[in-house]
């Protein structure tokens, strides 16, 4: 059967939005790939020189949480289509369930497979929620996520805040914590260890992440997953000359979030670089709350998108964000066969700006490869699967 979702148009500016998304995102995996869970940004140690210290700040500053932030709200802004397309009945919504159950098990693989900050099962049970907004209006979905959204932002302040002040009172923030043992020896066994030992530590430390971070993790997806959605209803990416109240207000949410994130940043440097294994919970609710950066870097690439660079970069990215699935989980393989200890084992000796200069060269090639690949076939190899299991019942 025809898929319905080639009935519809295709916006370059989204596809172009979710390649930046991809590729932001893997510039704080690829910092966090030899680590594990133990700091999502990796550590920054004593050794770094002026050249890590500035990958350091830039990533922790302008990429880490942006980038996640924009590939969910692309994912609601996916799902709004996609459910216009198959109709909001049960039988559509039967269909999406399907999708979703697909990305489910990928994402459960690839956390336990190959990197163990899989996203793609969470947003997969975030999925599942949101169908129950499948019909709602936008006026409805705009409340929805304002309650998702005040009550992320309730738990982030009480909770982080709560624990940032005990630290105060307690005079832990004067402490030298260093970087545990058990850290250390994750860190061996990522990056010079064989897989079956990899395996090991990645599948508790993935659940275990899954777990521990859903109370935080799910009404922030949920929060944008909902924003999304109301964007693809709304025609806020499709006609942004309709919405400029829209417009206009991210402009300025971003850059409040921007100018937190870079004091977030700053915190987060003071407190690593005398007491690395210590957890700042101050840098890390700003850091948080300088997720709406990415209102800001949306708004800006909507408002040149018709200039002659970010048109044509527009049309460079927008092969590479037709196929995501496909690219993010080769982002994970390249890195665990350059990085980990049963690939070349470049993670013992790459220092913090090589990693992301390192990030940069496969984003490139990633580019090149996606153009030539659509050019070719018109659909990524897995979303080519994930179409057959979605619509080979129908």
């Amino acid at each position: 059967m025809t898929n319905p979702l080639q009935r519809s148009a295709r916006l370059p500016l989204v596809d172009a939005l979710r390649a930046f998304a991809l590729f932001g995102i893997l510039q704080v995996n690829i910092q966090s790939f030899v680590w594990g869970l133990g700091e999502p940004l990796g550590f920054l140690l004593p050794t770094a020189n002026g050249a890590d210290t500035a990958a350091y700040l830039l990533v922790a500053a302008l990429v880490a949480s942006k980038f996640m932030a924009l590939f969910a709200f692309l994912f609601g802004f996916g799902f709004a289509l996609q459910m216009k397309s198959l109709g909001r009945s049960v039988n559509g919504k039967r269909i999406y369930r399907r999708r979703l159950w697909f990305l489910l098990a990928v994402g459960i693989a690839h956390g336990c497979l190959l990197y163990f900050g899989d996203v793609l099962a969470a947003y997969a049970l975030c999925g599942f929620i949101l169908l129950n907004y499948a019909n709602d209006r936008p006026a409805a979905l705009a409340h929805s996520a304002r309650r998702w959204g005040i009550g992320f932002a309730t738990f982030n302040i009480v909770v982080l805040g709560g624990l940032g002040l005990l630290d105060l009172i307690a005079a832990k923030r004067d402490l030298v914590v260093p970087i545990s043992d058990e850290v250390w020896a994750h860190q061996a066994i990522y990056a010079t260890g064989s897989y079956g030992a990899q395996l090991l530590i990645r599948i508790p430390e993935y659940f275990g992440g899954l777990l521990l971070g859903a109370v935080q993790y799910v009404p922030m997806v949920m929060t944008l997953f909902l924003l999304g959605a109301l964007a693809a209803r709304q025609g806020w990416l499709r006609y942004p000359e309709r919405h400029p109240r829209v417009w206009r207000m991210a402009s300025r949410v971003g850059t409040v979030g921007l100018v937190l994130a870079c004091a977030g940043a700053a915190l987060a440097y003071t407190t690593h670089t005398t007491s690395p294994g210590r957890i700042d919970f101050f840098a890390v609710l700003l850091s948080i709350a300088g997720l709406t950066t990415m209102a800001l870097y949306v708004a800006w690439i909507v408002r040149y998108q018709n200039t002659p660079l970010v048109r044509n970069a527009i049309l460079w990215l927008a092969p590479a964000g037709r196929m995501p699935l496909s690219n993010y989980l080769l982002q994970s393989l390249v890195m665990g066969a350059l990085l980990s200890g049963w690939g070349l084992g470049w993670g013992a000796t790459l220092a913090r700006a090589e990693l992301a200069l390192l990030g940069l060269a496969i984003v490139l090639v990633q580019i090149v490869l996606s153009r030539l690949w659509m050019a070719r076939f018109g659909t990524g190899p897995m979303e080519t699967l994930w179409r057959r299991a979605t619509y080979s019942r129908q």
